[in-house]
Protein backbone atom coordinates (compact mmCIF):
# COMPACT_ATOMS: atom_id res chain seq x y z
CA UNK A 1 0.00 0.00 0.00
CA UNK A 2 1.69 3.25 -1.06
CA UNK A 3 1.32 6.08 1.47
CA UNK A 4 2.41 9.69 1.87
CA UNK A 5 1.48 11.86 4.85
CA UNK A 6 -1.52 9.73 5.81
CA UNK A 7 -1.16 9.98 9.62
CA UNK A 8 -4.82 10.87 10.12
CA UNK A 9 -6.06 7.77 8.29
CA UNK A 10 -3.35 5.12 8.18
CA UNK A 11 -3.87 3.40 11.55
CA UNK A 12 -7.62 3.03 11.13
CA UNK A 13 -7.31 1.97 7.48
CA UNK A 14 -4.70 -0.66 8.32
CA UNK A 15 -6.61 -1.92 11.36
CA UNK A 16 -9.72 -2.35 9.21
CA UNK A 17 -7.68 -4.03 6.47
CA UNK A 18 -6.02 -6.35 8.98
CA UNK A 19 -9.45 -7.33 10.33
CA UNK A 20 -10.48 -8.43 6.84
CA UNK A 21 -7.28 -10.15 5.67
CA UNK A 22 -6.18 -11.69 8.96
CA UNK A 23 -2.56 -12.87 8.92
CA UNK A 24 -2.01 -12.17 5.22
CA UNK A 25 1.06 -10.16 4.32
CA UNK A 26 0.49 -6.41 4.42
CA UNK A 27 3.19 -4.07 3.12
CA UNK A 28 3.14 -0.29 3.44
CA UNK A 29 5.58 1.70 1.32
CA UNK A 30 6.12 5.24 2.53
CA UNK A 31 7.15 7.91 0.04
CA UNK A 32 8.82 10.25 2.53
CA UNK A 33 6.06 11.25 4.92
CA UNK A 34 6.84 13.98 7.42
CA UNK A 35 3.87 13.40 9.69
CA UNK A 36 4.67 10.09 11.42
CA UNK A 37 2.82 7.85 8.98
CA UNK A 38 5.46 5.06 9.02
CA UNK A 39 5.48 4.85 12.81
CA UNK A 40 1.69 4.63 12.92
CA UNK A 41 1.67 1.88 10.27
CA UNK A 42 4.29 -0.39 11.88
CA UNK A 43 1.95 -2.17 14.33
CA UNK A 44 -0.17 -3.36 11.39
CA UNK A 45 2.20 -3.96 8.47
CA UNK A 46 5.75 -4.31 7.26
CA UNK A 47 6.83 -0.74 6.46
CA UNK A 48 9.52 0.30 4.03
CA UNK A 49 10.55 3.55 2.41
CA UNK A 50 10.92 4.35 -1.27
CA UNK A 51 11.24 7.39 -3.46
CA UNK A 52 8.05 9.38 -3.75
CA UNK A 53 5.74 8.30 -6.55
CA UNK A 54 2.91 5.81 -6.52
CA UNK A 55 4.43 3.53 -9.20
CA UNK A 56 7.86 3.54 -7.53
CA UNK A 57 6.30 2.74 -4.17
CA UNK A 58 4.07 -0.02 -5.56
CA UNK A 59 7.01 -1.63 -7.36
CA UNK A 60 9.11 -1.53 -4.17
CA UNK A 61 6.33 -3.27 -2.27
CA UNK A 62 5.83 -5.86 -5.00
CA UNK A 63 9.54 -6.72 -4.95
CA UNK A 64 9.35 -7.37 -1.21
CA UNK A 65 6.10 -9.35 -1.31
CA UNK A 66 6.31 -13.08 -0.65
CA UNK A 67 2.65 -14.06 -0.96
CA UNK A 68 0.92 -15.64 -3.92
CA UNK A 69 -1.41 -12.68 -4.49
CA UNK A 70 -0.57 -9.00 -4.91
Amino acid sequence: MPVLNEAQLVARTLADTRAVIGDAELIVVDGGSGDGTPELARPYAHVLSARRGRAVQMNAGAMLARGEVL
